[in-house]
This record gives C-alpha cells, structure tokens and sequence, in this order.
C-alpha cells in the first residue's frame, strides 16, 4: 500500500537548516509569461547546468530553457502550436551548488520541500519507491493521453518497455518516471588509454603475427596456438606469418591533435591492441621507458593499474576472460553472481601475474580516494604511466605540457585501445571471447519524477512538451541546440547565439551511404558546446544515429578513433539497467547482501591480486553471505524484458 508519510533520513530540523544553505543561489528566478496563469508554472530540480555554469548563472537563461517556454504547447494534437490553441509553460530551476548535489537532493526530499520536477540522477531510491513513499505521482494516464510519441518509441524498441515502466502481477503496467532514452551507443566520454609514443620506441616487432588471411584465421579468429611464445615452443604458427616490419617509425609533429602516422603492428597483426598478449607486449616496453627514466622506485610510475577494489563492478577488464564483471552478471538471459566463477579467477590470475612481473601498479589498493578513470591523474600527466583508464581529454598530445621527462615533453602521444580478449590465461572457456560487460552508456538514461507536488496543476500541458522531447525535432533541440530557423522564431534574452557569434547549432549534408549527417557548429572542447544546449532537462530523445541519419559532434579524427575503439565491443552482460526496477522490499533484500558482499570484496579481492590470500579462500568467505540468494530479484526483471522482446 502506498505510503503517504515521506522518509524521514535526517531530522526534520537539520534537514530544514541544510535545505537554506544548500538551496540557496541555486538557480530559479521570478519572472513573467505571457500564459500567466499559475497551474503551468512548475519547479524542476537538475542536477546540474550545462556549459559548467560559465555563461549563464539562472538556469532560465540557457537558450533551450527560452525557447521551450516561449512556445505555445497544443494538448488536443500535440506539439507546438500557436497562442491560439495552446499554452506557455513557466519553468523555474533548481541548481545544486556544485559538490553538494547528493546531499541537497536527500535533504530535498526528507524535508519535502521538493519542486514538480525531480531529476533522479543521484537518487538512492527508484521512482516506484518514491512514489510507494508519498512522493513521486503514477503518472499513467497522463503517459497513456499525452504521450503517444513516447509510447510508439518504446513499442518500437519493446526491449526498453521493462526498463522504464512497472509491470504488476494482475498484468496492469504503470509509469512512475520518464526516461530519457538513447537512440545507439553515445560516443563514450572514457576508456583504455595508451602511450603510443613509448610503444614505437620501446616495443620489439615481433618475428611472427596473426595470419589475418590464412584459412584457420578465417575460420577460428585466432591462430591455432597463442601466444606467440607458446606457439614457437610447441613449433605450431598455423595462422601466423612472418612479420614485414623490422622496426617502428613514427612522426611525431608538434601539435599534432588530428592525427599520429606510425607503421606499428601488434602481435595479433592489428594496427590497434587486440589481446591480453598484445598487452603484456607493451608493458615489456613500458618497463624499459620507465627504466630508462629512472623510474624503477617511483610508486607514481608504473605500465598499469586496476581499481582499487581490485575490479570495477560494471565489467570492463573482467569481461575479457569470458565475459562477467566479479559481481552480478547476465549471460544469455540468466542472471548469475560472478565473483566466484572460472572467469573471475582466470582475470585475477591474471593480475597477480601482472603483479608478479612488476606491471601492476604496486599501490592500487590505497588509491581509494581515486575515481576509476582517474586512478593516479598527477602520475598520468607526468607522463610516468603506460596503460590507464582516462577520459577523451587525455587522447592525443595534450599530456606534453606536464610531462616531467624532456623527451616525453615533446613525442608523447596518447591513444585509446579497445579492451583485450583473452589469449594467453584459463582454459578454453576463458579464452578467444569478446568483452561483454563495459562501462558504456545505456539507452535507458535519468528518470525524472513528477512529484505530487504538481497535482492539480496543467499536467495536460506538462505532459505535451514531454511527449515533443521524443520527437526527432524536439531531440534536436534538447540535445544539439536551435537550427537557424528556430533560432530566428524565438527571442532570447541573453542572447549566447548573437554573443558567441552562432547563426546555428548544426549543420545538415549528406555521407557517402545516403544518411542525413547533423554537424555541430562550436568545436567539441568549446565549453559553449554545451551551454547552447538543454540536455539537463533530460528528458527525451538522445538522438546518435539510426539508418537515415548520424550526429556529428566535430571531434578531431584522433577523438573519433578513440570513440570506434572504445565501442569496439558493446555491453550485454551489464545488470545495472535492472537494479532500479526493483520495488522497494525486493531493493532492500538486494542492497543488504550485495551491500555486504561488496564491503568483503573490496577487502579480500586486493589480496588474491597481491598473493597474499588464496582463491579457495576468498570463494570460502564470499560464499558465505550466499551472494546467489538475491540474483532471483533481477531475473524477474531481466525475464520480463525477455519477454517483451
């Protein structure tokens, strides 16, 4: 039964002293439209602004914001349409003070001093939960009314249906939330980072590589025998030849950000790293760099590294040894707890191998404080290491400024590698399999809640712009900003077009294969980039590409290689799209284990890593919080969008 007393986290006068301070100059001012009427003035708390707050400080002034409330929204035929038939909406925003977002949303919603519109990012509750609490509306008859642009896309994509809607058990579905969804795999922000410079001047080419034209190849994807070593010793190179490279050259022009001019092959016969194999290649030429700098002692200084857990729940490195991510894991619809099985044991064989031999950061476990893709950041810019997981800013020549060695200062070249496929360790279960669980974002994005606050108010109205943000011309707009028609249709004020210069968001033409290519106008690394747009009202439509059309986002051609590396493989085994599905007795049963499960591993799993614990007893304490007690509430969800495809 639906619970109309809101949680109570903190006391009520606490919570009341925090929402003051956390509140304030946050965002929001008053102000007038020509509506006027107050049953379509609505409050929307977000997580952030776009453009990183430089060039606008109320969230009103972002040019998107404008144009959304200065049309006029059409509730019998939906869309846009004139003063005539349809009515203005008046937003008002608030903004977390940056580095205060968790703790303002919790005081928010313990105090009850919430707006209409709640922007879930950094919610610990699901929106069924919020709304069993008093808090969040059933927002399903207006969905069902108002939204028929939403409701095609998802019978459209019916695989997305379980994500964003609650099904009971008499069958009856109800919408709690609107997620924002993604048309394709989004250009990711980060991924495997690697010294290319150090790769050409330190790596041997190696005698033989993959055989890519050989039948067996063809037939297998691999040699008959790998590694190399392995292969020579049992003297079986079917699928190898003889390499034609004796030595690597490169061009190491100053500023050179759009691209890198290198004849380097792997051992897998690739231009990119392929394998484990291909890895370990490298970290045999990142020891000598560092050698050679005089690095040996140097804890910052090292070929890589690993979170400091000793893994990333969302897969990642742990998916190249036949798929699964050390914890909760979907493999061919089944949901399974991974951190005992052969593949996870295999990937730490690995690591303490890679510990052994002095690749693996010495000191991974202390850097608890250390974002994942930023494990170490002074040492990556000083340029002391070879393999990291980082950031599109990383790619390219940009670390030069603050390498500390002089040779380093001038050739350092950054690029990004897909993950590796498992070549060398385990048994055949292990090896030869593509990653299958990868930090990489999912279609289902941020659910935004409409809170109880806005009963009785134009939910009509409401609803009608939402239902234009999953249109492709409403995407447009939110995600890639005002073409030069719709920019001349709306008055803004401030103007960051007339300010910065900018008649258009993007520009349209046509690829080789046909499709429609929206080209952005303001370089990818321009901050304005994203003050022009309105992607934290995220709601709608992410538009990437589709048959007839692809964004464009103008990054430099070494950016592009990045992203095509990064999304070489695509996440399938990820559970993180089904933990927010569960209602709020299941989500409690769920977080008391893996909660206490992940607290043991994040003591244990460094020390199998390190050698000083054994597998045998790691599995022997893991197993006894019984981790597979709890993987039935994600199959109940995970079958439910089996079924609906």
């Amino acid at each position: 039964m639906r619970n109309k007393t809101v949680k109570k986290f903190l006391s009520v006068t606490l919570m009341a002293t925090m929402a003051v301070s956390l509140l304030a100059g946050c965002g929001g001012k008053d102000k007038d439209t020509s509506s006027g009427s107050d049953d379509t003035k609505f409050g929307w708390w977000i997580y952030s602004t776009d453009g990183l707050g430089e060039y606008y400080e109320d969230y009103d002034d972002n040019p998107i914001a404008q144009y959304v409330q200065a049309q006029y929204w059409d509730s019998e035929k939906g869309g846009i349409g004139t003063e005539d038939s349809g009515k203005q909406l008046d937003f008002s925003y608030v903004v977390p003070i940056t580095g205060s977002e968790q703790d303002n949303f919790n005081t928010m919603i313990s105090t009850g001093e919430y707006p209409e519109i709640v922007d879930l990012a950094v919610a610990s509750d699901s929106a069924q939960t919020l709304y069993e609490n008093g808090i969040a509306m059933d927002i399903t008859e207006y969905v069902e009314k108002y939204m028929p642009n939403y409701l095609a896309y998802l019978d459209e994509n019916p695989e997305l249906k379980p994500l964003v809607q609650v099904k009971e058990d008499d069958g009856s579905v109800h919408y709690y939330a609107i997620y924002a969804l993604m048309e394709g795999v989004e250009a990711p922000w980060q991924g495997v980072c690697y010294r290319r410079d150090w790769v050409v001047k330190y790596a041997q080419p190696t005698e033989y590589v993959w055989d890519w034209e050989s039948d067996y190849v063809k037939e297998n994807g691999h040699p008959a025998v790998t590694p190399l070593s392995k292969a020579q010793a049992e003297n079986n190179l079917e699928g190898w030849k003889k390499s034609d490279v004796k030595a690597f050259e490169a061009n190491y022009a100053a500023n050179n950000e759009i691209g890198y001019e290198d004849n380097v092959i792997f051992p897998s016969g690739t231009s990119d790293p392929l394998t484990i194999s291909d890895w370990e290649w490298m970290f045999e030429a990142f020891a000598k760099a560092l050698d050679e700098r005089g690095w040996g002692e140097d804890s910052n200084a090292y070929c890589t590294t690993v979170y400091y857990q000793g893994f990333l729940q969302a897969g990642d490195l742990v998916s190249s040894f036949g798929g699964g991510t050390g914890q909760y894991y979907i493999k061919d619809g089944t949901v399974c707890f991974d951190g005992d099985s052969d593949n996870f044991k295999t990937y730490l064989e690995c690591l303490n191998t890679w510990y052994e031999k002095g690749w693996l950061d010495s000191e991974f476990n202390t850097r608890a404080n250390d974002p994942f893709f930023k494990i170490n950041s002074a040492g990556v810019q000083q340029g002391k290491v070879g393999l990291w997981d980082g950031g599109i800013s990383d790619i390219g020549t940009s670390v030069r400024a603050t390498c500390q060695n002089a040779e380093d200062a001038q050739d350092a070249f950054i690029m990004g590698a897909p993950l590796p496929i498992n070549d060398v360790y385990g048994k055949e279960a292990q090896m030869y399999k593509e990653p299958d669980a990868l930090y990489q974002t999912s279609r289902k994005g941020t659910a935004t809640i409409i809170t109880e606050k806005a009963e009785g108010k134009d939910l009509a109205t409401l609803f009608t712009y939402l239902d234009w943000t999953y249109t492709f011309e409403g995407a447009m707009v939110m995600r890639n900003g005002l073409n030069e028609e719709q920019y001349a249709s709306v008055k803004l004020n401030p103007d960051l077009y007339a300010e910065n210069d900018v008649k258009t968001s993007y520009v349209e033409s046509t690829d080789e294969d046909g499709r429609t290519v929206y080209t952005r106008t303001v370089d990818v690394s321009d901050p304005l980039v994203n003050a022009l747009i309105g992607q934290r009202m995220d709601v709608g439509l992410k538009p990437v590409q589709g048959e007839d059309y692809r964004v464009d986002n103008g990054a430099p051609a070494i950016n592009q290689a990045a992203y095509a590396v990064w999304t070489k493989y695509l996440n399938t085994g990820s559970v993180l799209d089904y933990t927010g599905l569960m209602n709020g007795d299941e989500s409690d049963a769920y977080n008391k284990v893996t909660t206490a499960v992940m607290d043991y591993q994040k003591q244990y799993v460094p020390g199998v890593i390190k050698g000083t614990m054994s597998w045998e007893d790691y599995v022997a304490g893991v197993q006894k919080l019984d981790p597979d007690s709890v993987t039935k509430y994600l199959q109940k969800y995970v079958d439910l969008a089996n079924s609906a495809k």
